[in-house]
């Protein structure tokens, strides 16, 4: 049995991490499931402790595909089991298989970053990070350069900069598919600095009312999903070739509560009255979707505008329409068909007396079997219509109702059927 998890004098973050690293060389064979108890007294909360709990997360996978598993699999096993550490078992898992090492101080144009990714130049420096575009030295070629976005995290020792880097990973794992980048890679290093590697598409940010349709539809599956983006802007909407959109930059991300919706919407609202002023569109345009907008309608919004400024969108308007049109169609014509104005007036007739509690007599033939049935009112009603006034007579034909209409031969009460003294052996 090994003995107790001892930290020594490590007490910061950093020095915690570096003494999980250095304990798990030692514990050889044992299940992450244990391993995490070893160690869960020191990692605490991985928000206070962020590179303690990504190294405690880096050994357990590690210990899990010694047998030759795979990493996505062992940590979506292990975030199962674990939910307090699932962001950090899915970035531990992203960055297997990188370099180890701490990461360059600068993102400078020609410089290769683990090893894989050369830098092609610098597009953003933010708050919480730098972006720059990148192409894959590993798998790429100069024919055709494949290209990535890296987003590195800068902090100190604090964590700071890992707890911004998690947080935008697990938003993009947890976005609807096509809108967010898609994310590659994932590597921390033992210095508090994050990078997040993610793939590139050529798309620009929308510039008329009619690519609006597009984000806001993209928007309001997000808000579905439970997600608030908290920082939109034009630039952060993003319109690939195709006409669809995805957003960038979730490093502000938050739950789509009643305030992140509010803020997705207040910024929405702002971007169409933004575009819509800057290309001459007409206010009886602008203002419907920007009210829609702000009161977290954004799929009327962008039915609106793409009804009122189409672009590309006729086709996305007719998925939903032609589908219902069909059903109203099939049902109108079931119901022709099988409807009470689909009837004789003889049928209709028939159906009238049967629910109004008819009297029905079996006529017995010779041997006692019955040969028919005599349909008559209760009582005679002058109120009924004159074409109502009728005598249908019913034939058990091979065990089949037949049913005839027989006139009386006068509409008078003394020939009205409930006034005979007994049913008629035969049909009138």
């Amino acid at each position: 049995m090994p003995t107790p998890f001892q930290p020594g004098s490590a007490s910061t973050d950093e020095e915690l991490a570096l003494a999980i690293e250095l304990d798990a060389r030692g514990l050889d064979g044992m299940a992450p499931a244990r391993m995490l108890q070893r160690w869960a007294a020191v990692v605490g909360s991985a928000r206070d402790r962020p590179m303690a709990a990504l190294a405690a997360a880096e050994a357990c996978i590690a210990s899990a595909i010694r047998d030759g598993g795979e990493p996505l699999e062992a940590a979506q096993q292990l975030a199962a089991a674990h939910p307090m550490l699932a962001d950090d078992f899915m970035a531990a898992a992203l960055g297997f298989g990188m370099p180890e090492g701490d990461l360059p101080g600068d993102l400078v144009p020609g410089a290769i970053v683990l090893g894989r990714w050369r830098i092609d130049r610098v597009v953003g420096r933010g708050l919480t990070g730098t972006v720059a575009l990148a192409v894959d030295a590993l798998l790429g070629s100069p024919e055709q350069p494949r290209h990535v976005a890296l987003k590195r995290f800068e902090s100190d020792a604090t964590g700071l900069a890992l707890r911004h880097a998690r947080h935008e990973l697990s938003t993009l794992l947890s976005l609807p598919e096509g809108c967010g980048p898609k994310v590659i890679g994932f590597h921390a290093d033992r210095a508090g600095s994050a990078v997040l590697v993610t793939a590139w598409e050529p798309s620009t940010p929308p510039i008329h009312l009619g690519a609006l349709p597009e984000a806001l539809w993209t928007m309001d599956r997000i808000h579905a999903r439970g997600i608030a983006h908290g920082d939109l802007k034009p630039d952060h909407l993003r319109l690939r070739s195709d006409g669809s959109c995805f957003l960038i930059d979730w490093g502000s991300a938050g739950p789509a509560d009643h305030a992140g919706k509010a803020l997705d919407a207040e910024r929405l609202a702002r971007i169409v009255r933004t575009i819509g002023g800057s290309t001459g569109a007409a206010p009886w345009v602008i203002e419907p979707a920007a009210w829609l907008c702000a009161h977290h309608h954004l799929g009327l919004a962008a039915n609106w505008l793409a009804a009122s400024a189409p672009r590309r969108h006729a086709r996305r308007l007719l998925r939903p329409i032609v589908p219902a049109v069909a059903v109203i169609l099939m049902a109108a014509l079931l119901a022709w068909t099988i409807g009470p104005w689909s009837r004789t007036p003889a049928e209709a007739a028939i159906e009238r007396l049967r629910s109004r509690g008819n009297l029905i007599e079996v006529v017995q033939g010779p041997d006692g079997a019955p040969a028919g049935a005599w349909l008559a009112w209760p009582r005679f009603d002058p109120a009924v219509p004159a074409r109502e006034r009728l005598v249908f007579w019913i034939d058990l034909k091979d065990g089949l109702e037949v049913i005839s209409r027989k006139s009386p031969g006068s509409l008078s009460p003394a020939t009205w059927p409930e006034s005979l003294s007994q049913s008629p052996a035969a049909p009138p």
